[in-house]
């Protein structure tokens, strides 16, 4: 099973692709995507849709995932917020099932290891070195709780 994992922060949208089982992770592809904040919402939310299609379409995952933000203020709510209303509009059109997670979804018991939940990520998907951080790791997590889902 392939899960894409999403997670947006400001000015970015960053995703992982993992192939499962979650004992057994592989990293398939990741990235991310800069956008621009304060564009007018209709033109963000062609942005998340074109964008979002685009890499469901490269990866063709089994299911999508993604974390949710607690923490939207105003001036942050359409991009942490009306983008995952694009993103699982798209995954009902698709046929895909799609989770949302939120930071405490990212347990002990959830990832079936004791730790620091970004450790414990690193080591289920071994993940490279250069350039990963904690968007990375959320969207990675977010997958990884998805295969018991």
């Amino acid at each position: 099973m392939k899960i894409l994992g999403f997670n947006i922060a400001k000015g970015r949208l960053t995703y992982c692709l993992i192939e499962g089982p979650k004992t057994a992770a592989t990293l398939l592809d990741h990235g991310y995507e800069k956008f621009d904040p304060a564009r007018p919402i209709p033109d963000m939310a062609n942005y998340f849709k074109q964008t979002f299609c685009e890499l469901i379409k490269r990866g063709q995952p089994d299911q999508i995932s993604y974390r949710m933000s607690l923490e939207a203020k105003k001036d942050s709510i359409s991009y942490l917020l009306f983008s995952y209303g694009i993103l699982n509009l798209i995954a009902h059109e698709q046929g895909l099932h799609i989770a949302q997670t939120i930071s405490q979804t990212f347990s002990s018991k959830a990832l079936g290891a004791k730790g620091d939940k970004f450790q414990i990520c690193d080591q289920l998907i071994k993940a490279p070195k250069s350039s990963w951080d904690n968007n990375y790791r959320y969207a990675a997590l977010s997958a990884l709780v998805s295969f018991d889902a």
